[in-house]
């Protein structure tokens, strides 16, 4: 592990692109560090490489190909883990206020345009003592075991860590899978959840949409079930297509399914228009997308649960939101909000 972590020091010190990753329920880690400084991008994925896009897909998808890179593979000994119980919030009474206001102004929006769904989010700026970003990511490993867990560095993008529940696509010469993540409650100890039609509606909406944009292909739907992430519990269902042209475009899939309707809204194109105009300030990677392309293997995950840190600064900003819809409430939107913030906030106090 020594090696390691003087080769995360190394790469932040030189600003070197590098990435660590762990996907859902595996106990091996894979690191990928970038031979030079050079920055690459892809706009079709049909390198070999690791991807990492932001949530505005005009905007250009930072890429490193295994082909000027280190890779090898690691298992994450185990560490102490923190009770969720300790951790409190600090946001203010103000935050609290601009959040509700926004939400309320996505609902008004709603109910007087064709759009059916917004996801509405917001920032929070938080202090630590200790910015050891192996540590931390280590943290996210051992608490969050059926997540896809990432450290993502590049001097375009700046520091980013997360431990996502949602796969945006997962695929192989020929079938692909996609899924269906939305809606939100504290766990409480139980997966035999009552889930109300506002929360069942939010989550059908994202069911439809993928379906509705994929009427070309032949597709299966999973039952929808419960599922946990950390501290909280959404709604899911898994959805599998056949692939049988072999012209299949992985690009036009891609731009078909970013941002999703579970982090944007829907239609996309208004919801996004929403958001950008009156979330006021820039998400930046935070609800885009990340994860591995090759000629065998697309496996890509949306960027959910996540922080980018300031490691000179020591803070760190934490990206959380939710999805609104005509039967949302502010201050229900509001706790959601606080509730999924713990997920990182976890791992830093």
């Amino acid at each position: 592990m020594k090696e390691l972590k003087d080769k995360i020091t190394t790469s932040l010190k030189n600003k070197i692109p590098f990435v660590m990753y762990r996907k859902p329920n595996s106990e091996f880690g894979k690191a990928v560090f970038q031979e030079d400084s050079k920055t690459y991008f892809t706009s079709d994925y049909s390198e070999n490489g690791f991807v990492f896009a932001p949530f505005n897909s005009d905007k250009k998808t930072l890429l490193i190909p295994f082909a000027v890179a280190d890779r090898f593979s690691f298992i994450t000994p185990e560490i102490e883990t923190f009770s969720v119980s300790e951790i409190k919030n600090n946001t203010s009474g103000i935050e609290k206020k601009q959040h509700e206001k926004l939400v309320q102004k996505g609902i008004d929006f709603i109910i007087n345009s064709d759009t059916d769904k917004v996801v509405l989010s917001r920032k929070e700026l938080i202090e630590v003592d200790d910015c050891d970003v192996f540590k931390i990511y280590q943290k996210l490993v051992v608490n969050y075991p059926t997540a896809y867990v990432y450290c993502w560095f590049h001097p375009v993008s700046g520091l980013w860590m997360g431990a996502t529940p949602e796969l945006l696509l997962s695929s192989d010469s020929q079938e692909f899978k996609i899924t269906a993540l939305a809606s939100t409650q504290e766990y409480k100890g139980t997966l035999d959840v009552d889930w109300n039609e506002k929360e069942k509606q939010e989550h059908q909406f994202v069911i439809d949409y993928i379906v509705s944009q994929l009427a070309n292909y032949k597709l299966k739907i999973s039952e929808i079930k419960t599922v946990k992430a950390g501290n909280l519990v959404h709604l899911r269902a898994d959805i599998s297509g056949t692939i049988s042209d072999p012209n299949f475009d992985l690009s036009k899939l891609i731009e078909t399914l970013h941002p999703t309707s579970a982090t944007c809204g829907l239609p996309k194109e208004s919801a996004k228009e929403f958001i950008l105009k009156n979330e006021h300030y820039n998400r930046e990677y935070y609800t885009g997308f990340l994860g591995e392309i090759n000629s065998t293997l697309i496996d890509l995950y949306v960027n959910l649960r996540c922080m980018k840190i300031d490691i000179k600064g020591q803070n760190v900003k934490l990206y959380i939101g939710g999805g609104i819809t005509k039967g949302s409430n502010p201050i229900k939107e509001w706790e959601e909000t606080v509730a999924k913030s713990k997920v990182m906030k976890k791992v830093l106090l």
